[in-house]
């Protein structure tokens, strides 16, 4: 059976540096390399509390626990923001004299946040941190205004560590320590067989490749309980330097482009964002699902591993927010990415017609 989805695998590096990450430092910035995207958040945050030590933070009510809880480890108050149904913030103008930073993200690529709300913010000298892990790729991924920039290449490539963080003006002053080592020779050791199974999927075992997900799993409860300003390992700056990011962004935007234009019609799902704009490269292929559970399920047996982006975490209370509640019951992401052609999203699709 045909599988989609699941951990990334290495790739052989390219011969030339693609220059990504540090075209979208200024010479008067700062780029470092992280273990993790939430190490790379915590980064950002301790160095903004130097300037600022009791600082007050306007966050997504929408999110994973591992973005929140990074401001909940520096010692942040924290104020939510609402969402509509279909992922735009809700921004409230009365936080604007409470607040010392706002952090904003482009859900699955797609930066719907209201500019203007960052605008007010940029003039009253409020902290704009964006976690770019889902639009670090779209041309309009990153506010022009924001301070600093962060995220992970976990959930685009094959990489131990993925975590990077850029100060647009000066340099970060909290110490960066070496990368866990427990935490990276399990991210090491897994996805090595993920990359065997990949590409050699007849002499990899099932059995050895669940051992594999369940070694990966285990890192990131691992992550959850020691991240820090843990820095990268080498290995993961080349992949990083050396990836051929616009055949990533030119494939994703193609697959993507394909499921919009051949996804069957159905009562069963709704497509979150059913425009591709000339900017945007899709993380993944999002759907709203009647009926989560079941949908999930079906296309597990079908081969398609999909993901709910986000449970519910411990700082979230969706009481009153009835479309953000929407969004945590029903959300599910397809893989669209540059391991896929169109033949294998055409099996998506034929998937998707028979549910």
């Amino acid at each position: 059976m045909r599988e989609i989805g699941g951990y990334f695998p290495y790739i052989e590096e390219p011969d030339n540096k693609n220059h990504y990450l540090d075209g979208l430092c200024p010479p008067e910035g700062d780029l470092r390399f992280l273990m993790s995207g939430r190490c790379a958040n915590y980064l950002a945050l301790e160095d903004f509390k130097k300037q600022q030590p009791h600082p007050v933070a306007y966050v997504p009510l929408y999110t994973c626990e591992t973005v929140i809880d990074p401001f909940v480890k520096a010692g942040y108050e924290l104020i939510f923001y609402d969402f509509t149904k279909d992922m735009i913030p809700i921004f409230d103008e009365s936080v604007l004299d409470k607040i010392h930073l706002i952090s904003i993200c482009g859900y699955y690529g797609f930066s719907g946040y209201d500019r203007e709300f960052l605008k007010k913010c940029e003039e009253r000298g409020i902290c704009i941190l964006e976690d770019t892990t889902h639009s670090i790729f779209s041309a309009d991924g990153i506010y022009e205004g924001c301070t600093y920039v962060v995220g992970s290449m976990r959930k685009w490539l094959g990489v131990s560590c993925g975590g990077f963080a850029i100060k647009k003006t000066g340099s970060f002053t909290p110490l960066i320590l070496p990368p866990h080592e427990v935490h990276l020779n399990m991210r090491r050791q897994g996805l090595a067989v993920k990359t065997d199974a990949f590409r050699h999927p007849d002499t990899v075992a099932a059995s050895v490749s669940e051992d594999a997900s369940r070694l990966l799993w285990d890192a990131e409860l691992l992550l959850r309980k020691v991240y820090d300003i843990y820095g990268s390992d080498s290995e993961s700056v080349d992949i990083i330097e050396y990836y051929d990011f616009d055949a990533l962004k030119r494939q994703r935007r193609e697959n993507y482009r394909y499921m919009l234009e051949h996804c069957p019609k159905s009562d069963a799902y709704t497509i979150v964002f059913p425009y591709l704009d000339d900017a945007t490269v899709p993380s993944h292929f999002t759907l709203y699902a009647a009926d989560r559970g079941k949908f999930k399920e079906y296309l597990s047996q079908n081969g398609i591993h999909a993901t709910s982006y986000w449970p519910v975490g411990p700082y979230i209370n969706l009481e009153g927010h009835t479309d953000c509640a929407y969004i945590y019951d029903h959300v599910i992401s397809i893989p669209c990415d540059q391991r896929y052609t169109a033949e294998d999203m055409a099996y998506i699709c034929r998937v998707l017609k028979d549910f």
